[in-house]
């Protein structure tokens, strides 16, 4: 009898991802774009028309942290990793687990505890593990907005954060990335005014953990999945963005 023969393993990958729900969770990159305070938006020229030579092409200025962008250790580390030496797969089909913390109803510049995440992970039904991609929910894309006129509006000037604890405690679980629907991930802000950053400056990006910001529609996904995004290969680069792809089982 003849054996049938067995897929190969690249054929059997694409069975199972053709299963699954894919979130694109990155907004459009335009002039007039919600920014973090530090950071001008982009401008995208027109360069070459089709009215004149029949072609098309743009020039685009932005700066590495626009839209949903990683953030290199480099960014607070001067020894750190920039993002071309970063490891391109960081963020390549990792498990994610999602902390949804909207029940907790955080405010601008208040920092969420690590209780908070645990009251999360258990709604989730999840534990971390190491190698994970933290997401974090504050629902804070609510307050993004779309025209043009708000480039630092109160999404890029006003958000929470986390606290150490809650820092340490996705650390210690060993996750390889940490990223969430805010302009600045653990960073509070209050009217523009920086009231902790303890996760970029000691926590996350001197200890190799590479952040993730600006993602959008996170509610509309469950709380695991897998995350799918690739860096550009920026020379010396502190950030870069990206588009961000979150795959899963559920109804979108």
């Amino acid at each position: 009898m003849s054996e049938t023969p067995q897929q190969p393993p690249e054929r059997e990958l694409l069975s199972a991802l053709s299963a699954l729900q894919i979130h694109d969770a990155s907004p459009t990159i335009r002039p007039g774009m919600p920014m973090f305070v530090a950071f001008n938006g982009p401008e995208v020229a027109p360069y070459l028309r089709h009215d004149e030579i029949g072609v098309a092409a743009n020039t685009l200025t932005m700066a590495e942290h626009t839209g949903t962008h990683i953030d290199a250790p480099f960014h607070f580390d001067r020894d750190g990793l920039t993002i071309d030496e970063v490891d391109p797969t960081v963020l390549f089909m990792k498990p994610y687990k999602k902390f949804d913390l909207t029940a907790e109803d955080p405010q601008p510049g208040s920092l969420v505890g690590v209780h908070a995440l645990r009251r999360a992970a258990d709604r989730g039904g999840f534990t971390l593990a190491r190698g994970d991609v933290a997401l974090i929910e504050m629902g804070w894309d609510r307050y993004w907005t779309h025209d043009g006129d708000h480039t630092h509006g109160f999404w890029g000037t006003n958000m929470p954060g986390l606290d150490e604890e809650a820092c340490a405690y996705l650390v210690d679980a060993g996750i390889v990335a940490v990223g969430s629907d805010t302009a600045a991930c653990d960073n509070a802000l209050k009217d523009g005014e920086i009231v902790s950053a303890v996760g970029h400056t000691h926590w996350f990006l001197p200890q190799g953990i590479v952040i993730v910001e600006g993602l959008m529609g996170l509610s509309r996904v469950p709380a695991t999945g897998l995350i799918v995004a690739l860096p550009l290969k920026i020379a010396g680069g502190s950030g870069s963005p990206v588009r961000v792809l979150l795959l899963h089982g559920g109804a979108e």
